[in-house]
């Protein structure tokens, strides 16, 4: 990865654009002062460097599996309503990617003792041992994505994204 003038590291090179095109003359109409045209482009950037790096591991591609691997491991008999909420995924993709992941070994559902009716989530031992890798290699891709950015700057825009989050997602935690 180059390195800025600051020394960090500096943003990698999208291995599809051709070099010989020259885009110096293009004009981005509002999108330059969009908040939402950044956040969802940094959005696909990210997903797709994430879905990279977690290649090997049995949760790469498609949104949802990171998060469901590691809320389930914290928040054991969480049911899916509830993880979907957080996640923001509907009923049936929820339902989809519990499948998967209970395909790939990692989930399981169980009927509440409690109440006959719902369901509660649980990691199987390869799930445990997936969300530790998953960890791992979330953490050091998130530290070298934004690595182009110092340690303020990084704490500032997870401070703000929180805010955001927390103002959409009903009971979303706030961190301070």
């Amino acid at each position: 990865m180059p390195a800025t003038s600051d020394g960090r590291a500096g943003p990698r090179r999208n291995p599809q654009v051709p070099k010989t095109i020259d885009f110096s003359e293009i004009d981005f109409d509002i999108f330059t002062d969009l908040l939402s045209f950044y956040v969802r482009t940094v959005n696909m950037l990210v997903s797709r460097d994430l879905d990279e790096q977690m290649e090997a591991l049995e949760v790469a591609g498609g949104t949802g599996k990171i998060s469901t691997l590691l809320l389930v491991e914290r928040n054991p008999g969480i049911r899916p309503s509830v993880l979907a909420h957080f996640i923001l995924k509907d009923r049936s993709a929820m339902g989809r990617l519990l499948e998967q992941l209970q395909q790939a070994g990692l989930v399981e559902q169980k009927i509440s003792p409690e109440e006959r009716r719902a369901r509660e989530l649980y990691l199987t031992g390869k799930g445990r041992r997936v969300a530790e890798q998953v960890r791992a290699v979330a953490r050091r891709q998130s530290a070298e994505f934004f690595s182009i950015l110092s340690g303020a700057e990084q704490a500032d825009l997870l401070r703000l994204l929180r805010k955001v989050y927390a103002g959409y997602v009903e009971h979303a935690p706030v961190v301070e």
